[in-house]
């Protein structure tokens, strides 16, 4: 997910529109201290005061919560195009958990690209030098 939290974006959003907190309270109906608490991350939204935010700022649940970064626009795509980029994630999730189960790296310590058209051994080796430079 990107940088920004519910928190921030609730508020950027907010201020985006000029709204003060009185007047968002009143929307929603909770009073300003609960909105205030909901900027500053210090108390979540219900599902219910969500869903009338993004009704608020005509956007949907999804962009409130995630980023566009975080979204994969699969629009305009067969069934079976969603499913291969379906698995594709899958495949690369359980490669990156391999990777950080078997030699204690994150994710982002490897250049996997860099790799892919090396036989394993390169690869292998380069892990292990990645793990022994912890």
């Amino acid at each position: 997910m990107n940088n920004i939290n519910l928190s921030e974006q609730i508020r950027k959003l907010r201020e985006s529109k000029k709204m003060t907190l009185a007047v968002m309270s009143e929307r929603l109906g909770v009073t300003v201290s609960t909105v205030s608490a909901y900027e500053n991350g210090t108390r979540k939204p219900s599902f219910d005061v969500l869903i009338k935010i993004a009704r608020i700022f005509n956007i949907t649940v999804d962009n409130l919560l995630y980023s566009e970064k975080d979204l994969i626009d699969v629009s305009g795509l067969t069934i079976e195009q969603r499913e291969n980029i379906e698995s594709m994630i899958l495949t690369y999730k359980k490669f990156n958990m391999l990777i950080s189960e078997t030699f204690g790296l994150k994710k982002n310590d490897i250049n996997i690209s860099r790799y892919l058209n090396d036989d394993f051994d390169t690869f292998k080796e380069h892990l292990e030098n990645k793990k022994s430079e912890k």
